[in-house]
């Protein structure tokens, strides 16, 4: 029997430690391989329930690592306890979750045991996501700054056309910074309370229309003069020019429109109809955050326009998609 080995009976003690570790943690009998005990996060992560892991053995969640599973044990038992960062768990859904298992021998419940701790490697992986995403915010923060200055020069030339491009780079680029000091500053992409103020809907889809990229998509806006929403402004400018560049996107879009309508009931909406191919059977069934519009695209824009649009009480849906193109709706308070 290796050196050190606790004998530890069952009490609330040890119930309660085991079953609060923030890591997935599991008792493993060395006679039978079976699972005798899962804490609350093992069986979270494992997809399995207090009446299933009973019948749970250590080769179910390492089936594509057995001999490394045995050398495992053999080397709990001998030496007392054990650690691999690179041993993948499989999940009661098939799913493999990259780990860093830790091990070691011990008596426990008149069982010999090995208690094994498992540490989900993709919460590291997120936490230097993270990090990355505020180094090439702070990064990119530098660049756009050279753009500002870039465009400030170029509005100071007497063409009106120039003047007017100048001033919409110069928007855009304040809202990136805006974004990228954002991230710096609280660590993660969160998005800050809206601030709701009293929006004309035809001017701001008339300004995001002139800043979509594409020359070859014509940009049609009809809204009514007299619609205002109460939302937060470049809130609502990110969810338009998201939907409209998602629209942009799609093989075969040619022509965009905005459209606009208040309703008796206070509510106001913005349509954004594209005359593209359409997207796959059953997106009508979807939110719009999980779909994604063209092949290898992340549905990003759409997740994006879908948080905001909740961010501001108001609702993004998608109301109709066909072969002859698809229309998505933004809800927002009056």
């Amino acid at each position: 029997m290796p050196q050190g080995v606790s004998e530890l009976n069952r009490d609330d003690n040890f119930a309660k430690l085991f079953e609060r570790m923030a890591d997935a943690a599991v008792l493993i009998d060395i006679e039978t391989g079976t699972i005798q005990e899962a804490n609350a996060a093992a069986r979270g992560l494992l997809g399995y329930g207090h009446a299933d892991i009973g019948r749970v053995r250590a080769q179910d969640i390492h089936p594509h690592e057995l001999a490394v599973l045995t050398q495992f044990i053999d080397d709990v038992i001998q030496h007392g306890d054990w650690e691999r960062d690179d041993m993948a768990c499989r999940a009661r859904d098939g799913v493999f979750v990259p780990a860093r298992v830790r091990a070691t021998y011990i008596e426990v419940f008149g069982r010999r045991c090995v208690l094994s701790v498992i540490h989900d490697l993709r919460t590291d992986r997120l936490a230097e996501l993270g990090q990355a995403v505020r180094k090439v915010s702070h990064d990119l923060r530098n660049v756009l700054a050279n753009a500002v200055m870039l465009a400030e020069t170029l509005s100071t030339r007497d063409d009106p056309q120039v003047q007017r491009l100048a001033q919409g780079v110069l928007t855009s680029v304040d809202r990136a910074i805006e974004m990228c000091r954002r991230s710096l500053s609280v660590g993660s992409a969160a998005e800050p309370e809206p601030t709701p103020e009293p929006i004309a809907l035809a001017a701001l889809a008339r300004e995001v229309a002139s800043e979509l990229p594409s020359r070859d998509i014509r940009v049609t806006v009809d809204v009514p003069a007299e619609a205002t929403a109460q939302a937060d402004r470049q809130q609502v400018h990110r969810i338009l020019l998201n939907l409209l560049r998602n629209a942009a996107d799609a093989a075969g879009t040619s022509r965009i429109r905005i459209d606009g309508a208040v309703r008796d009931d206070g509510w106001r909406y913005l349509d954004v109809i594209d005359d593209g191919p359409g997207l796959p059977a059953g997106a009508e069934n979807a939110r719009p955050s999980e779909l994604a519009r063209r092949s290898g695209g992340t549905g990003l824009g759409l997740q994006i326009a879908e948080e905001m649009a909740t961010l501001n009480a108001g609702q993004l849906s998608l109301v109709d998609t066909g072969a002859t193109g698809t229309r998505f709706r933004v809800w927002l308070p009056g």
